[in-house]
């Protein structure tokens, strides 16, 4: 045998290289996960016993930061399903946690964009309507619940169950999915549909967030009340009007989105309540959401 033909292909050699070099880096990204896990586990003992071990406003923060950095060579929409998943699972470690997930026989089914965002090992449990997936959360029966974001001429709206509740219990804090992507490019069978996320946790600032607040009026027509949500000093996005009962003096539910974050002591809330006065029955802020990063290139 000649030397030349035993001589090492250089393909092959510098493939062996790199596989050498992918085994490595998979190592250190594995020594990284065990080190995430020690730090989790610190910090859920540092918080103790909460009914929800979830942070929605960090974490979208997080991924806002993540995405603010250089991509490089990474295939579009990796780095937010890599991180959901992650988070999802180590959620898990730290106490009890199920999804209610609206999945109707004839409207939303939420199934799909739901096991995206919770990760692959998350419990979901199937609500046959936005109904009774809020249900299961006031039962206890799940942690949080996944409904269709609110959409004008919807004939059996959720939302009017929250804006009845004078306690203000449960709350809007996030919004699926999180990342836009292109049609065929997320598990979603519907990828221009959208979700929130209900439960008993009030969203965090996180600099750029969209807000729900609720009302309950009598006598006060759709022009007027958008007038003085504007008044008030919000810029909003949509106004849902669900008339409670018959007759002229039937209340009227009315559901707004408006830019920016509403906490639950906004000045601008006393404003609106001033200006409503004695038509106002009821006001609430319903939470909101960060808004989503709008593609996976920032």
């Amino acid at each position: 045998m000649s030397l030349k033909t035993a001589a090492v292909n250089p393909d092959k050699q510098a493939l062996a290289d790199l596989r050498a070099q992918i085994d490595r880096i998979d190592s250190v990204l594995h020594d990284l996960l065990r080190e995430r896990a020690e730090v989790i586990d610190h910090v859920r003992k540092l918080k103790g016993k909460q009914h929800i071990y979830i942070r929605p406003g960090r974490e979208a923060q997080m991924l806002r930061n993540l995405m603010a950095r250089p991509q490089g060579k990474l295939p579009e929409g990796l780095i937010v399903r890599l991180w959901r998943e992650m988070v999802s699972a180590f959620t898990l470690t730290e106490g009890a946690f199920k999804v209610a997930v609206t999945v109707a026989p004839k409207g939303p089914d939420l199934w799909d964009i739901a096991r995206d965002f919770y990760g692959s090992f998350t419990p979901l449990l199937e609500a046959q309507s936005a109904e009774a997936a809020i249900a299961a959360v006031q039962a206890e029966k799940a942690t949080l619940a996944v409904v269709p974001f609110p959409q004008a001429g919807d004939k059996t709206p959720w939302w009017p169950l929250l804006a009845s509740d004078k306690k203000n219990v449960l709350t809007v804090f996030s919004i699926l999915p999180f990342e836009t992507l292109k049609a065929g490019r997320t598990n979603a069978r519907n990828a221009s549909q959208n979700a929130l996320v209900i439960g008993k946790l009030y969203p965090e600032l996180t600099g750029d967030d969209h807000s729900f607040i609720a009302m309950q009026c009598v006598h006060v027509p759709e022009s007027e009340m958008k007038r003085l949500i504007g008044k008030a000093g919000y810029k909003m996005r949509q106004l849902q009007v669900q008339t409670i009962g018959r007759g002229g003096s039937a209340p009227t539910l009315y559901l707004a989105e408006t830019e920016g974050f509403v906490g639950r002591n906004d000045t601008r809330l006393s404003r609106l309540r001033a200006m409503l006065g004695s038509r106002l029955q009821h006001l609430a802020p319903l939470g909101g959401y960060a808004v989503p990063l709008k593609s996976g290139r920032r």
